[in-house]
């Protein structure tokens, strides 16, 4: 089978859901493995495009994440179609990653944010997604796939089901005063402007956002924040809450992770646990 083939039937798979992201991963490999049969490729192939894609600047975490999605696509085709005499030379190849990235902004530096963000734009999307973001921790597609009948203003909630979701799992994620007047906002605009659109980030009655890079990067800039990504916003909404004391138990939960060896990422921003700790000890006996 060749590289065209595997990947196709992979992305093309009705359990698959980061299709956006890994587009961009599948434009960096085509490349340097089109026309070639998946059965031939060998490790020092895969290691020829990671010095390749490092000599060009890529970070770790790029290229890992592009490998990543050339190993899922030929393991779901081994597993799916019955394929075991497929190889895959990306298992096990170590990038020597750096540890994950935590980037966060302070509660004054979100308020810039989002002013900026509303600076003379025509609708409010933008500025109620990093709101929303900020307090509900949910990932860049489940807010702008979310659809309006899956927001419970009474319960304050809004429900996740398995397909919208990165893990596959059904997810309720509650909503506090911020983020209920961030969706306020939001269906005040579509009263006046799009009553008919399914979507909380919808243009019109069958379209929506499918992406703010543009729009995000320049209000970092105008509110004078560095090297802040959208997936920033995910992260900031976990330190903020362990920051607050909250268990990384609880985190794990609001965020999602299927692990909470992912959530841990956020333990040292933990205050004074060790401290509050050992004071326990003074109690024995």
């Amino acid at each position: 089978m060749l590289f065209e083939e595997v990947v196709g039937i992979y992305v093309g798979a009705a359990t698959h859901r980061s299709k956006q992201r890994d587009g961009y991963s599948l434009r960096n490999l085509h490349p340097h493995f089109a026309g070639r049969l998946v059965a031939e490729l060998r490790r020092a192939d895969v290691r020829r495009y990671i010095e390749h894609r490092q000599a060009e600047g890529v970070t770790a975490s790029t290229i890992g994440r592009e490998l990543r999605f050339l190993s899922a696509a030929i393991n779901y085709v081994r597993l799916e179609h019955d394929r075991a005499d497929l190889p895959n030379p990306v298992q096990r190849i170590g990038l020597g990653e750096p540890e994950a990235r935590v980037r966060w902004i302070d509660q004054a530096d979100a308020v810039r944010l989002v002013e900026a963000a509303e600076a003379h734009a025509r609708r409010p999307h933008l500025a109620n997604f990093i709101r929303l973001a900020l307090h509900t921790g949910c990932r860049r597609g489940e807010l702008l796939g979310l659809e309006w009948s899956r927001v419970d203003r009474g319960r304050r909630l809004l429900r996740l089901e398995a397909e919208h979701t990165k893990a596959g799992r059904r997810r309720v994620v509650p909503l506090n005063d911020e983020a209920m007047a961030a969706l306020d906002d939001q269906r005040e605009w579509f009263k006046r402007q799009c009553v008919a659109s399914p979507w909380v980030f919808g243009l019109a009655p069958d379209r929506r956002i499918t992406t703010f890079q543009k729009g995000f990067k320049a209000a970092c800039r105008r509110a004078g924040i560095e090297d802040f990504r959208i997936h920033d916003l995910r992260h900031t909404f976990a330190s903020w809450l362990v920051m607050a004391g909250v268990s990384l138990y609880v985190v794990k939960d609001l965020l999602g992770h299927s692990s909470i060896t992912v959530t841990e990422r956020y333990a040292h921003l933990s205050p004074d646990q060790g401290r509050s700790a050992v004071q326990l000890l003074l109690r024995v006996g």
